[in-house]
């Protein structure tokens, strides 16, 4: 990533992006068109950098929509084809290694400089390649080559842009309906207290200590380094040191407590996004159900990320 440290990463949910392309539309919109000239400056000087994402190409509208190719537009024009890794699950295997690298006084690895960069390859997480056994090694490697130049060309980039579109509600009814359930299992717990702790337990056990267990394989170390990386095994303390898992059961919980509310299919795509824009970004927009849930339970302190719940707020921040 070359973003100077200097420079601000500046998370916009879907609704806000709507909210400033309406504003260049000429639609009614609950910002104006000075803060749509503040941030362009903000993006075109490089004091703060307005990453998109796979996510926020594939809830644009509809292909038929009038309207998505001038959302489109703006957001390549203000993100500068800069965008978010969709790889959440890469960055919280860093810092799991990061666990093990600080027990031996070893530099961290700098998880936030996987979080952010630019071009196709990076928004889709990965590097296309092409792959023959009776190609010649070098003309594969020029070809290979040849491939990524094109696929992080503007150009191409508009233009592949263009056909990512995804119904949102597709094949994620079964992943609420597996919410639900957890949520029904955890309303037995009475106790608030011992519910959390059980919930925040429960996912370190089934998705951070096999990795852990891996990792301590892979570099030969003893298994039972674990007990001393848990240290008291407090779970908050644990937690504090894997930011997206910190973030995501955080926000998986609280979202189950509100039983009067019932879980909703783009729930999935905004916790997916906010577990990686809250650790590693320096400001992020999103709703105001989000915002509070992450102020209450200390995300945004913990992280050191200013959350807000309005497009409009951040005019004092750039």
């Amino acid at each position: 990533m070359d973003i100077p440290e200097s420079s601000r990463i500046v998370y916009l949910d879907q609704n806000a992006w709507i909210e400033l392309s309406r504003v260049r539309e000429g639609r009614k919109s609950s910002c104006d068109k000075k803060l749509l000239e503040t941030i362009m400056q903000a993006s075109n000087n490089g004091t703060a950098f307005f990453p998109m994402s796979l996510i926020h190409l594939s809830e644009l509208p509809n292909p038929a929509s009038p309207w998505r190719k001038e959302l489109l537009s703006l957001m390549i024009e203000i993100s500068k084809y800069y965008t978010f890794t969709p790889c959440w699950f890469i960055l919280r295997e860093l810092e799991i290694k990061n666990l093990i690298l600080r027990e031996f006084d070893i530099p961290p690895i700098n998880v936030r400089s996987y979080f952010v960069g630019k071009g196709f390859s990076h928004l889709i997480g990965k590097n296309p390649t092409i792959k023959s056994e009776s190609t010649d090694p070098e003309t594969l490697k020029k070809v290979n080559q040849e491939l990524q130049n094109a696929l992080n060309d503007p150009e191409e980039f508009l233009f592949l842009a263009q056909k990512i579109f995804k119904d949102s509600t597709r094949g994620l009814i079964t992943d609420v309906q597996k919410y639900e359930d957890i949520r029904e299992r955890l309303s037995k717990i009475k106790d608030n207290r011992c519910r959390r702790k059980a919930f925040l337990w429960a996912n370190i056990f089934s998705t951070i200590l096999p990795q852990l267990y891996a990792f301590l394989n892979e570099m030969n170390l003893p298994l039972s380094l674990t007990e001393k990386i848990f240290g008291n095994y407090d779970a908050d303390v644990f937690l504090s040191k894997l930011p997206t898992a910190l973030c995501e059961f955080m926000l998986m919980f609280q979202r189950d407590q509100q039983s009067n509310r019932p879980i909703q299919v783009n729930d999935s795509y905004d916790i997916w996004h906010l577990t990686l824009a809250i650790p590693y970004s320096d400001i992020v927009v999103t709703e105001k159900m989000w915002t509070t849930i992450a102020k209450n339970t200390k995300l945004d302190k913990i992280c050191n990320t200013l959350i807000l719940s309005s497009i409009d707020d951040l005019r004092d921040y750039l």
